[in-house]
């Protein structure tokens, strides 16, 4: 429900942005996520970038954007550019989205090796033309990679989440 209303959020953001400056956006979107959810919101947008912090987590979209600082280190994260980066404190969760020049078949082979080298136990794979996935776990952890190919633009997705034991 969290990320809904992130990426709501975001929408927000992106129509208050062409209708006035990026001060007014910012204000506006930081009230509508505090009315929403009862929490503080602080809403940054500089040149390409949407930055949104919450009690509930965090997240970055824009031209080029970074990881969360503690993104995992056993997550590998393909060349190219991050489009997304979003964290959960909730679910001790994180979603990434990296545009790459890889395509879906090389990517997809990419991950299982690089997962299973980092102790990783590959449990699920799909492989079609233009998409493939790989689903993951260790220890209570899961990791899903979604490989997709739109318009000729190969875009990976990456969404890991901490299992209550």
């Amino acid at each position: 429900m969290k990320k809904v209303f992130i990426i709501a959020a975001v929408f927000v953001v992106a129509i208050t942005l062409t209708a006035c400056g990026e001060k007014t956006a910012e204000k506006t979107a930081e009230k509508a996520i505090e009315s929403s959810t009862g929490g503080s919101a602080d809403v940054d947008i500089d040149d390409d970038t949407v930055t949104i912090n919450t009690n509930a987590g965090s997240m970055s979209a824009g031209e080029e954007v970074d990881l969360p600082d503690n993104f995992p280190s056993d997550i590998y994260i393909i060349d190219g550019t991050i489009k997304m980066a979003m964290a959960t404190t909730e679910i001790e969760g994180f979603s990434v989205s990296v545009e790459t020049s890889k395509s879906v078949s090389a990517a997809k082979t990419e991950y299982e090796e690089k997962l299973v080298d980092d102790g990783w136990t590959i449990t699920g794979m799909l492989s079609f033309t233009e998409t493939a996935s790989v689903t993951a776990e260790k220890d209570n952890r899961i990791v899903t990679v979604t490989i997709m190919e739109v318009d000729g633009v190969v875009t990976v997705g990456i969404g890991t989440s901490t299992n209550e034991e």
